[in-house]
This record gives C-alpha cells, sequence and structure tokens, in this order.
C-alpha cells in the first residue's frame, strides 16, 4: 500500500509559477479577484485557452496575501494522492502545517469511510498554525473534478475551514462540488466564467502594444475583439495575426506544427470521450441548437443514439466552447473558430455524413417555417 508519507512531492506542482515577462496584466480582471477574496470559494471556469493560469500567476505576483499553490494532472485522481498534494501546496508555504493529517491518512483503511476525521484534522491543523488570510490555488481542476471523494473532501473542507481561506479553483469545466447551491446561497462563492475572461478590446490593443510593439486602432482592436470573441489563444494561433511579432510567434507555432486547428485537436477534441467527440462533430454543422433540434436532425440517422440531451448539456458543463443563445432559452451555439475546426474534421473524417445531415436540417427548418435558413 501507497501511503501519503511515501509520496514525493514534485517541487513544480506546489509553488508559484514564475511570470512570464510577456503576460499581460489585466487591472479589470485583478479588480475583481481581489473583491472575490472575500469569499471562501472562487470558482474560474473557461475553456482552453482562455488565460486562466496567466490570471492566477498574475494574481499571486500582485497580491500581498500568502499563497498556496497546486497544479494539478491526472495522477491526481488517487485520493491519497491528491490529500498529499493538497497538503504539501500549504506546507509548501506553511511548514509543518499537515503533518497530524499525513498521520491519519496514513491510518485509514479506506479513504471515503475515513473522510470527514481527514477533514476535521486538517482544518483544525490550519486553524492552530495559520492566523492570517491566505490563497490556495488549485489550478487544471478538470483533470480530477469527477471523482467524487475528491470532490466530497472538497466541499466539506470549503464548509469547515476558517474564512481566513481563500480557496480557487481553475477548470476548463463548470466545477464539480458536492453542497455548491448551498454555498452559494450561503454567500460563501464568486468567480469569473468565459463572458469575463474573454479579451476586451482595449486588452487586445495593450497585448498587441506590450509584446509586439504595435498600436492597433480601436476598429482594428474591436475588429479582432469580434472574430475571436475574446478567445486569446484563436487570435495567437489562427491567422489574424498582423504585427510583425505575431508572425514570428505564427512561424514558431508552424514550425512545431502547431496551428489553431492543432491546438483544439490536441487540447480540446482529442480529450473527449468517443460519444462526444461523435456528437461535437456532427453538431457544429448547426449554426444554433438545442436537445430538441438535434431529435428532429439526427434521430433518424442515428436511431442507436439516444442521448441528445445528455450531450448537449454535457457540452455546456464541460466548457466546449458552447456559448448561450439568448437567455435561459436552452439554445447553445459553438465558438465560430471552433465550430470551423470541427466542421473541418468532420469533412475529413466522415464527409459521407455531411449530405444527409443538412437535408434533415434543411427539412427541420422547413417545418418551423424558416425558410431563409432552409
Amino acid at each position: 500500500m501507497i501511503t501519503p508519507s511515501s509520496i514525493p512531492i514534485s517541487h513544480t506542482k506546489v509553488i508559484v509559477p514564475r511570470r512570464r515577462d510577456e503576460l499581460l496584466t489585466r487591472p479589470r480582471l485583478l479588480e475583481m479577484m481581489f473583491e472575490y477574496l472575500d469569499k471562501k470559494l472562487i470558482l474560474i471556469s473557461a475553456p482552453a485557452g482562455y488565460g486562466k493560469s496567466s490570471l492566477l500567476i498574475d494574481l499571486s505576483h500582485h497580491t500581498d496575501l500568502p499563497v498556496c499553490w497546486l497544479s494539478l494532472d491526472s495522477l491526481d485522481r488517487d485520493p491519497q494522492r491528491f490529500v498529499a498534494y493538497f497538503i504539501g501546496a500549504m506546507a509548501e508555504r506553511f511548514p509543518g502545517v499537515g503533518n497530524q493529517t499525513k498521520a491519519t491518512l496514513n491510518t485509514l483503511t479506506s479513504t471515503d469511510e475515513g473522510l470527514e476525521p481527514l477533514v476535521v484534522t486538517l482544518v483544525n491543523e490550519i486553524y492552530d498554525h495559520i492566523p492570517e488570510h491566505y490563497i490556495l490555488i488549485l489550478d487544471d481542476y478538470h483533470l480530477i473534478s469527477d471523482v467524487p471523494i475528491i470532490q466530497n473532501f472538497l466541499s466539506r473542507f470549503v464548509q469547515l475551514v476558517d474564512e481566513n481561506c481563500h480557496l480557487v479553483i481553475s477548470s476548463r469545466a463548470l466545477t464539480r462540488v458536492p453542497d455548491l447551491p448551498l454555498m452559494v446561497a450561503r454567500d460563501l462563492v464568486g468567480g469569473l466564467d468565459l463572458s469575463e475572461l474573454a479579451f476586451r478590446s482595449d486588452e487586445i490593443q495593450a497585448l498587441f502594444a506590450k509584446n509586439y510593439n504595435v498600436h492597433l486602432s480601436d476598429d482594428k482592436a474591436r475588429e479582432l475583439a469580434d472574430e475571436t470573441e475574446g478567445w486569446i489563444t484563436g487570435l495567437q494561433l489562427s491567422t489574424l495575426g498582423i504585427a510583425q511579432g505575431m508572425a514570428d510567434r505564427l512561424r514558431v507555432a508552424r514550425a512545431a506544427g502547431v496551428g489553431l486547428f492543432d491546438y483544439l485537436g490536441q487540447q480540446v477534441l482529442d480529450q473527449q470521450p468517443e460519444d462526444i467527440k461523435f456528437f461535437l462533430l456532427r453538431s457544429s454543422l448547426l449554426e444554433e441548437f438545442d436537445a430538441d433540434l438535434c431529435v428532429e436532425v439526427f434521430g433518424e440517422l442515428y436511431p442507436k443514439r439516444k442521448d441528445w440531451l445528455h450531450w448537449v448539456d454535457t457540452v455546456i458543463q464541460s466548457n466546449l466552447f458552447a456559448l448561450p443563445v439568448g437567455v435561459e432559452s436552452g439554445w447553445v451555439r459553438y465558438h465560430h473558430l471552433f465550430r470551423d475546426f470541427l466542421q473541418d474534421r468532420l469533412s475529413k473524417e466522415h464527409p459521407e455524413e455531411i449530405p444527409p445531415i443538412l437535408g434533415k436540417l434543411a427539412q427541420a427548418y422547413e417545418a418551423h417555417y424558416e425558410w431563409e435558413k432552409a
């Protein structure tokens, strides 16, 4: 049996990453984060490439509060390893914290059954050893977010820990934590999502001025913001770059074999389960959709596929570049750069499926008297 005391703690996972010179400080977001630091739980949720980690690194270097950092990876899905690193992140900044908790963890025969005494021991240690306010950051939580024991551990931790702890969870997917509605009702939670993290035109101007020594006009900055919908990685990896520095970046990306579609394939699509990949590729042919339209278009073409509502919910919950259409309408659309990528992949892998899908889509539009779309 591997015990927490025998799990080596990689120093690089529990220190605040170095702040790179090209990182752009975004005062608008820092101000929002500072306002949220009176909350016990702050959630940062957006798809890949929206600057979540960069924001948290910048926050760590701007705040006067002590910062504990944990960069998560897929190996941390093991609950004992996760707890050992969770303790290690705090011990890196506050030496001595967690010794009793590690001893308790070593004696557990079941992490699930021993969860409550484990959390209580840790919370009591923190109360005794950390009097000041501090920030505890978990980066890339989406890699472990579906492990129930870890979800329960974090839920109990947030509810029991004193108010001087401010837990920040960064994830590509919407964060799964039990009792989250209760925490929200108790005003314990703050956070940012894609709409706040998206780069605005003035931030794109600042980025080009800082990193590429190029002045963008207000009109050009607005055009780039509209074209990319504020997705900064899309701006950097697409062919929209107009500055010499950006051109250099694009040449390096091409030399390394990395383009926008490569990025989306490696970082997004190829990491999804097969059923979600199936849905993403086919639904990319729909400009906007909800579950009912998916049933109309795909139901007869794929009679063995029954989970259309589940898949629509999944792409929303997983932040797979699905943006709401209207307010509480249930309709979504994909970020247009992501949709272009999905359609390109579909045309290469399953070109024979495209005409039948478009035919069914035209019939669905006709049935709803949407003649122009049909």
